[in-house]
């Protein structure tokens, strides 16, 4: 688990919880309001929501009791830990889970021989885990009554209390107090149920992002049909008398799809946002269930439940509003003399459903009512064209650019060779998500539920195992991405935001941790050994490409503004043999390519059609370009084109299989190999460069 402070990037010093549930250092949150200047409040620099201090001291928020938990773990490993039970500061050798302290050795000798500590449950240092540390029967003790542990919860006061405390400030008679492990119980269902609605509402959330970001894609195509079909199609027939108008009128429609635009994407930033709370909640409710003490579940239950109530409350159900249909009017009559007087009007039209936003565009000649049926034409917009499928005889890839007069190209069905997997034991079932070749031949597939790549030769013959689970160097936690390099070794990626290295052979080499990126997407590895990792944008900086050396070191990072999207899919990254970035535009449906000191060098667009790329691979100095198919709502290879450098479109091809391919690699032959989603085999297809 994480245990670096967000704000300084180094180990958490005391960490303190916002109301928002994200964690920094005290320090942190101390330099953060002065430099925020904000009276009695602080705005959390991950999601900006605001924690109102009254005092304004962040000493007062509450401590995160898991970080601390592992915070002393740490302290454990580094055998940093002195004894609690006595005054020598002698090091400790062991725990005491009833009394919850850490005893030398002396106070180990003790604890064995006195009766009253007889049935206490001592742990070598060196057996402690975190679950030890957060033991259900650790108490707190009374800040007002010195050595009284705190074993009732006042449900009037939401407060843990002593025994002296119920007799004095907190009586039966006014206040209603039980057992903190009966109120810890009913927390906990509380909990549960916050956990429960909080990952459907983050899910939600999720959806709408993704409904977001389709309505902002398909904002962009309306822009372009606008101003390539309906707006020519209508000058087309006046086209003696309005080529001026013709600039005049695109310059209009663009800036009409800005200001729609900025408006979608300041929704998309507040879904941002809320989604990044909710996934903030649910991971604290979800350390919180499986680590924290009855105590630590009480004590932050109060602050857990108003951060989603709060969140249920913000944030947005179905109900998002988009724009109506678009259509060009146009009056042909009398433009002899009315050619100054024609004008663009916009008329939006709401509506209560997800779907891309659209706006009408009327062209009228000033004085005549729109919508007049003698004197004018509606011109509306198309469908759009459906995105590549396997299961058609013709590639719908092949949507003729405008001003080419190219025919569609047939699309060539791979040959399935055969297939190959592993599993070690009977009804195993392994969950691969990411292939690649490495220089020797070699094929690595990505086991992420065993937390381990296999390695196969070039027959598909399984040779051995890389990783496995826990955290310890040569283990993998989460593995989510793997790169091969033309050296040989082998870059595995943690969802964590570690790499790691092997040699071909399975050998741990070394591990570092990525610096200055916020979302890592791909990743790949150049000619001289660096190592090269996507960075989706964020409201701070562009999209870019952070580069490391061959040692982990952080070199630079690319900045790559002129990419509209990148997606969350891997092999948005390939090197040329240049050594030259190529980097996938997901919007703009072209390759943006920068040298690798970050100069943007050009942009390669498929000539003849346009092409909606999942993924790119470069092979045998050609580039092939995964296609990007849509089945149940999510997004799938669906095909692949062999593209040369200048954008020639040379062939086309799609998988024979029904099932979703999840993730495709090319061997040095040539030869596809494909993960289908619900296959835990890898399958092998003929070369595509010999049909």
């Amino acid at each position: 688990m994480e245990l670096q402070c967000g704000l300084c990037g180094q180990q958490y010093s005391r960490p303190r919880v916002l109301s928002c549930l994200h964690t920094f250092c005290l320090a942190c949150l101390e330099s953060l309001m002065k430099r925020q200047d904000r009276e009695g409040e602080v705005c959390c620099p991950v999601c900006q929501q605001r924690t109102l201090l009254p005092s304004s001291d962040p000493s007062t928020l509450p401590s995160d009791p898991i970080i601390d938990a592992l915070l002393e773990v740490k302290s454990v490993e580094a055998g940093a830990v002195t004894c609690t039970s006595c005054e020598e500061n002698s090091s400790a050798v062991c725990r005491c889970l009833d009394c919850a302290a850490f005893l030398c050795s002396n106070c180990q000798g003790a604890h064995r021989f006195m009766k009253c500590f007889k049935s206490h449950r001592l742990v070598e240092l060196e057996n402690l885990s975190i679950s030890d540390l957060a033991s259900p029967l650790k108490l707190l003790t009374c800040t007002k009554h010195t050595g009284e542990f705190l074993e009732f919860y006042c449900n009037t006061c939401d407060a843990l209390v002593c025994l002296k405390c119920t007799a004095i400030d907190h009586r039966r008679t006014s206040h209603q107090y039980v057992y903190v492990k009966d109120a810890a119980a009913v927390m906990k269902e509380r909990m549960l149920y916050l956990l429960e609605n909080g990952r459907k509402r983050s899910e939600e959330v999720r959806v709408q992002l993704l409904r977001m970001e389709e309505k902002i894609d398909h904002v962009e195509v309306e822009k372009m049909k606008v101003k390539g079909e309906q707006v020519d199609k209508v000058f087309h027939t006046l086209l003696s008398k309005l080529e001026d108008r013709q600039e005049e009128m695109c310059k209009e429609v663009e800036t009409l799809y800005l200001r729609q635009k900025q408006f979608l994407n300041k929704q998309g930033k507040s879904l941002q946002l809320d989604e990044e709370r909710l996934q903030a909640g649910t991971r604290f409710v979800e350390k919180l269930m499986t680590y924290g003490s009855t105590s630590d579940l009480l004590t932050c239950g109060k602050l857990v439940t108003s951060q989603f109530d709060l969140l249920f409350k913000q944030c947005p159900g179905n109900d998002m509003k988009s724009s109506g249909a678009v259509g060009v009017s146009v009056d042909y009559h009398a433009f002899g003399n009315l050619l100054s007087r024609i004008q663009i009007q916009i008329k939006t039209v709401p509506k209560i459903e997800v779907s891309s936003p659209v706006t009408k565009v009327v062209c009228s000649a000033v004085g005549e009512p729109y919508g007049a049926e003698s004197a004018s034409a509606e011109v509306t917009t198309p469908p759009p064209k459906e995105q590549f499928s396997p299961s058609s005889s013709r590639s719908n890839l092949s949507e003729e650019r405008k001003g080419s007069d190219s025919a569609q190209m047939d699309v060539t069905e791979l040959h399935k060779v055969g297939s190959f997997g592993k599993r070690e034991n009977a009804g195993d079932c392994p969950y691969l998500t990411c292939v690649a070749v490495g220089a020797n031949g070699n094929i690595y597939a990505l086991d992420m539920y065993k937390s381990v790549v296999q390695v196969f030769d070039k027959e598909g013959k399984y040779c051995f195992n890389i990783g496995g689970r826990f955290q310890a160097p040569g283990r993998l936690e989460k593995p989510v991405e793997l790169a091969t390099s033309s050296k040989g070794y082998i870059a595995v990626r943690e969802s964590n935001g570690r790499v790691q290295i092997f040699s071909d052979t399975g050998q741990f080499i070394f591990k570092f941790q990525l610096l200055k990126v916020q979302r890592p997407r791909s990743m790949a590895i150049d000619r001289k050994g660096h190592f090269l990792v996507v960075d989706v944008r964020t409201d701070r900086c562009p999209h870019g490409v952070v580069i490391y050396s061959s040692d982990g070191k952080l070199l630079r990072k690319v900045l790559c503004p002129e990419i509209t999207k990148l997606s969350a899919y891997t092999s948005s990254l390939a090197m040329s043999a240049q050594n030259h970035l190529l980097v996938v535009d997901h919007r703009a449906h072209c390759i943006q390519v920068y040298s690798e000191e970050g100069n943007h060098l050009r942009t390669i667009y498929p000539r003849g059609s346009r092409i909606y790329m999942r993924g790119i691979i470069v092979n045998q100095n050609k580039i092939i370009l995964v296609t990007s198919e849509k089945v149940r709502n999510n997004m799938y290879c669906g095909g692949l084109v062999v593209m040369a450098k200048d954008g020639t479109v040379l062939d086309k091809f799609k998988f024979p299989e029904k099932q979703p391919v999840v993730h495709v690699a090319l061997t040095q032959d040539g030869c596809p190999l494909a993960i289908l989603q619900g296959n835990s085999d890898i399958c092998l297809y003929g070369s595509i460069y010999t049909k």
